[in-house]
């Protein structure tokens, strides 16, 4: 079993609170942690016994652990941490939506529609299709040129 100092639990659990998210990678040879500057080891383990109490959700993905706080989480640190109910994770904050009414109004040029040509002959094909071959029913759908009589 790992100790941990009080003091790393403290920091480690208030960045949780703050943020709502902490991500740890997984290589427990690592010094320090980015965010919290405590061994990586020590904030997986601390983590690791938040999500056997239920109070964090884990999503692994690319050798790197994704810890998110539940409601339950956030009473259970306030608690623990004594802080006031004042303090909500910023992952659980209403975002403000003030800068898509923005672009609404004109904040973002409209661009063109774009040509058949625009994408430099690189629009015909796709998977199966061969080098930009057309396909028999636009051969079919197009009216042939007559050869010139001789």
């Amino acid at each position: 079993m790992v100790q941990v100092k009080r003091e790393d639990r403290r920091k480690v659990y208030e960045y949780l609170l703050n943020e709502g998210v902490i991500v740890i990678k997984k290589d427990f040879q690592l010094e320090k942690h980015n965010d919290t500057g405590v061994q990586n080891l020590h904030v997986w383990m601390l983590l690791r016994s938040l999500k056997d109490k239920n109070l964090v959700e884990l999503v692994f993905s690319w050798q790197y652990y994704y810890y998110y706080i539940k409601t339950e989480g956030v009473k259970y640190l306030r608690d623990k941490l004594g802080f006031v109910e004042e303090v909500v994770p910023f992952t659980f904050r209403k975002t403000d939506k003030n800068y898509e009414v923005e672009q609404a109004e004109g904040g973002r040029q409209q661009r063109p529609p774009r040509g058949p040509g625009d994408r430099g002959g690189f629009g015909r094909g796709g998977f199966g299709r061969g080098r930009g071959e057309r396909r028999p029913q636009e051969q079919a759908a197009e009216p042939q040129a007559e050869a010139p009589a001789q």
